[in-house]
C-alpha cells in the first residue's frame, strides 16, 4: 500500500522551501515520500480561481469566478491578467471553464464559460464564448470586441449546479461543455420521479454534456444531431453537477461529477460514450433506483469509477497521469493511473487502472491535510499535478491559490 513504509508527513517549511506560507497549507500536508507541494500563485495574485489549462509554452491560463482571466508562468510565478468578462456572480455562477484551441497560439482562440449580467428576472443566462487572443506569451490579451457567443441557455436563479467545464478535444476537433441540472427541489426522492426533470430531458440543455464545433456548430456525428437548434449539441445526459473534463488518448474523455447528497449516494468519474445516459436523477451509482434505494435497473450508463459520499464528498477533477519528463515525472507506479480531487474531503486520491479491464481499482490516499478543497486538477507539461484551492465558496479568500505537486526524490 502507498501509505505503509513509504508514507511520511511533510512539514510545511520543507515542503514549500522559501515560498509564501498560505493558510490553505498551514500545518502539515500528507504526501508519499519524495513528493512536495509548491505555491505557483497565492491569493494576492489570483482571486476566486476556478479553472485552469495550459498553453504550449507551459503557461497556465486561469479563470477567476468574478470574471478575470490570468496567464501564469509556473517557472517565474509571474502572473498577468490578460482579460476580464462582465459576469453574474450570484449563487454558484460566474466565470468558470477555460480551454484553448488545440492549435493555440497559431489559432489564437480561448473558450470561456460564464454567466451574463443581463438576464430575465428570476433567471440566469449561461454563455459559452470564443475570444481571440492578441499578442503572444507574456503580452497576451483578450482582443477587444472579439467575443463570439457559441451557445446560450437560460436557467432558474433559485436553483443550483451550473456546470461550466470545457475541453477542446485535440483530435476530434470539437469543444465539450458541461452543464449542471440546476436543481431547485430539496426533496431528492420527489425530484427523481419528476417527469419534467431537466437532466433527463432532450428538450433542455441542463444536466448534459454538449459537443460542438469550435464555431458553435452541431457536429454531424453527434447522437442528437437531428434535434432542432442547440438541442443537437446534446452528447450525453443524466448529469447532476459535472465539474470538469479531461482527455486521455487511451481512456478517452473523462468527466468528474457530483452525485446525490444522501450518505449512500456516489460521486463519480464517468467515461463519456456517445448518447450515454448517466441516470441522474432516476438512478445513482451503478443503476440503483433513486426512489427505492434498493432496486437496480438497466438501460443507463454505469460510472467508470465511483465512491460513496458517506459524510460528504464532491469530486471536482479527474486526470490520467502520463508524463515523459526525464527529470520530473512521477514514479512508474503512478503512470497511467487515475488521480481525482475531492473538494468536500479536501483530498487528492490515486487509483491504478487495470490494463486488462481498463478500469480503476481501489483508490488510496495521496494528498491530505489541505485547509481548502481542491478543484481543477490538471497534469502540467512539467510533469507536476496542478490544482486550485478555492477557499471562499462565493467570495475571495486567503486560501485561494494555484498549487502543484512535484516529485523531488
Amino acid at each position: 500500500m502507498l501509505f505503509s513504509s513509504s508514507y511520511r508527513r511533510i512539514p510545511l517549511i520543507a515542503a514549500l522551501a522559501s515560498l509564501v506560507l498560505l493558510p490553505v497549507l498551514r500545518g502539515e500536508v500528507h504526501l508519499p515520500t519524495g513528493f512536495a507541494v509548491e505555491i505557483v500563485a497565492d491569493s494576492t495574485a489570483v482571486s476566486e480561481p476556478i479553472d485552469l489549462t495550459f498553453s504550449p509554452d507551459g503557461a497556465a491560463w486561469v479563470t477567476g469566478r468574478a470574471g478575470d482571466l490570468w496567464r501564469i508562468d509556473p517557472a517565474s510565478r509571474a502572473t498577468r491578467r490578460v482579460g476580464r468578462v462582465d459576469t453574474d456572480v450570484s449563487g454558484d455562477r460566474g466565470l468558470h471553464g477555460v480551454a484553448l484551441h488545440p492549435d493555440f497560439p497559431k489559432t489564437p482562440h480561448v473558450f470561456l464559460a460564464y454567466h451574463l449580467t443581463n438576464h430575465l428576472e428570476g433567471k440566469y443566462r449561461s454563455r459559452i464564448a470564443r475570444w481571440t487572443v492578441a499578442g503572444k506569451g507574456d503580452t497576451s490579451t483578450l482582443a477587444p470586441l472579439s467575443e463570439k457567443s457559441l451557445v446560450e441557455w437560460d436557467g432558474d436563479q433559485a436553483g443550483q449546479h451550473v456546470g461550466g467545464g470545457l475541453l477542446a478535444h485535440p483530435t476530434e476537433r470539437v469543444l465539450y461543455v458541461t452543464t449542471g441540472e440546476n436543481n431547485q427541489n430539496a426533496n431528492l426522492l420527489k425530484y427523481c420521479d419528476d417527469p419534467e426533470n431537466k437532466a433527463q430531458s432532450l428538450h433542455d440543455l441542463r444536466g448534459k454534456v454538449l459537443r460542438m464545433g469550435f464555431d458553435g456548430s452541431v457536429p454531424r456525428d453527434n447522437p442528437n444531431a437531428g434535434n432542432p437548434g442547440p438541442l443537437g449539441l446534446i452528447y450525453t445526459r443524466g448529469h447532476r453537477q459535472p465539474w470538469s473534463l479531461s482527455f486521455d488518448p487511451k481512456v478517452g474523455v473523462l468527466l468528474a461529477e457530483n452525485g446525490g447528497d444522501l450518505a449512500d449516494d456516489y460521486d463519480e468519474v464517468n467515461r463519456l460514450v456517445p448518447g450515454g445516459n448517466y441516470g441522474w436523477p432516476k438512478v445513482f451509482g451503478d443503476g440503483w433506483l433513486t426512489s427505492s434505494r434498493t432496486n437496480r435497473v438497466e438501460g443507463f450508463t454505469s460510472p467508470w469509477f465511483n465512491y460513496r459520499r458517506n459524510t460528504g464528498a464532491s469530486c471536482t477533477g479527474a486526470v490520467i497521469y502520463r508524463s515523459s519528463s526525464k527529470t520530473a515525472a512521477y514514479p512508474s507506479h503512478y503512470q497511467g493511473g487515475l488521480f481525482y480531487a475531492d473538494f468536500g474531503r479536501k483530498t487528492i486520491r490515486y487509483a491504478a487502472v487495470n490494463p486488462k479491464s481498463g478500469r480503476p481499482g481501489e483508490s488510496e490516499a495521496f494528498l491530505q491535510g489541505l485547509t481548502a478543497g481542491p478543484v481543477a486538477l490538471r497534469a502540467g507539461p512539467d510533469g507536476a499535478l496542478y490544482f486550485i484551492t478555492h477557499g471562499g465558496a462565493t467570495k475571495a479568500s486567503t486560501n485561494d491559490a494555484i498549487v502543484r505537486i512535484v516529485w523531488k526524490p
